[in-house]
């Protein structure tokens, strides 16, 4: 089912669909479309496109654009250094 989806995302940025969108289009609440676009973003159907869920971006699209791409990585280690921050004091706490 994952593979339908999949093939249903748009290309390109300048092709970006949003929620309201997808959930029209898959007939799915937005928290189920929130669902199924994570479970997109590890899907691996063998091509060589990722999924854009850019916080700074209008919308979702898969993309080959290696730049987009790299752009794309370096949001989310910024992101995961973030989320992991507190893990410090955390782990200084418990041990």
């Amino acid at each position: 089912m994952l593979e339908q989806y999949w093939n249903s995302l748009p290309i390109g940025k300048e092709n970006a669909v949003d929620y309201d969108t997808l959930c029209e289009q898959w007939q799915m609440s937005r928290r189920k479309v929130r669902h199924t676009l994570h479970e997109l973003s590890l899907y691996d159907s063998g091509d060589n496109y990722i999924l854009i869920r850019s916080g700074s971006g209008k919308g979702f699209y898969k993309t080959d654009d290696m730049q987009i791409i790299k752009a794309f990585r370096k949001e989310c280690l910024n992101k995961a250094k973030s989320n992991f921050a507190p893990l410090k004091k955390i782990n200084r706490v418990i041990n």
